[in-house]
This record gives C-alpha cells, sequence and structure tokens, in this order.
C-alpha cells in the first residue's frame, strides 16, 4: 500500500535538530527547538553546581537549531553570534559603567543616598534592557521569517516547495 505523499507524515529527527549545524529547519521545528533548550536552561539555572553543567551543555543544541534556521532563511549561520557578541560586550559595559560609578560616587554610596544608588544601578538596567530587547529581535526574527523559497546553499527546503 503506497501513501499519496502530501498525507506522508515525516518523521522528527531529534538528532539532527539538536546537534548537526547542516542543513535547513522550518519554523515550526525552530520552537520545539527553542522551547526544549529554554526549558533544559530554566532547569539548569534552578540547580545549584551542576546547573551551570547543563546550561554550557545545552548551548550547543540551541546554536545548532539558530544556525540551521538562518540557513533556512539563505543566512550564514555566523549570524547567530550576533545576540552574543552583542550581549557579552555589552554586559562588560554595563559592568563597568556600575564599577566606574561606584568609584566616582564612593561617598554618597557609603551614605546610602538613594539618589546616588538609582544613579549607580539606572544606566545599567537601561542597558540591560537594550540587550534583551535586541535578543528579542533576533529570536523573533528568525523564529518567524518564513523560509527561503526552493533550495538554497544549505539544502533542499525543508517544507518541500
Amino acid at each position: 500500500m503506497t501513501m499519496d505523499p502530501s498525507t506522508q507524515v515525516q518523521s522528527f529527527d531529534w538528532k539532527h535538530l539538536f546537534l548537526s549545524f547542516e542543513g535547513r529547519i522550518r519554523r515550526s521545528h525552530f520552537w520545539v527547538g527553542w522551547f526544549a533548550t529554554a526549558g533544559a536552561f530554566f532547569v539548569g539555572g534552578m540547580i545549584p553546581l551542576v546547573g551551570g553543567l547543563i546550561c554550557l551543555a545545552v548551548l550547543w543544541p540551541h546554536l545548532a537549531i539558530t544556525v540551521k534556521r538562518l540557513h533556512d532563511m539563505g543566512h550564514t549561520g555566523w549570524l547567530a553570534a550576533i545576540p552574543y557578541v552583542i550581549g557579552i560586550v555589552g554586559s562588560i559595559v554595563a559592568f563597568s559603567m556600575v564599577g566606574f560609578s561606584a568609584v566616582m560616587n564612593a561617598s554618597a554610596l557609603e551614605n546610602e543616598d538613594p539618589a546616588a544608588i538609582m544613579g549607580l544601578i539606572g544606566p545599567a538596567f537601561g542597558l540591560f534592557a537594550l540587550l534583551f530587547l535586541v535578543g528579542l529581535g533576533f529570536l523573533l526574527w528568525i523564529g518567524l521569517t518564513d523560509s527561503q523559497p526552493g533550495d538554497n546553499r544549505f539544502g533542499p527546503n525543508p517544507k518541500g516547495m
């Protein structure tokens, strides 16, 4: 008995989804992988000591789904580095701002002046909010943009179109 190809259910390859940087994946598979890795990050963040290792181990699958999603859109996987680089540089700048402000306003901080404390942490919170928005924007861009039609240099269209 043969089935019409349009009614066949394509098997879901978890190993390819989470471990390989080759090929393309659909938006729906990206979101399945993203929620699975986000859940693992969340659980890992709640477990002392071992949680850091779990979060580090989940970084590979997270990058794999991001790269394959970028491939599906016709872009290089190296674009996945953008939110990481911006996040690391922005975090260094934010912590430097707090440290510099603490040194410059040491006497006001010793007196526990609320204005000095807000002056210390306020700009850093603003920068962290901006970093969050950059990451969210990148996630929505790769998670909501449609596939590049047809085959591209990264492989056939996962939709089969």
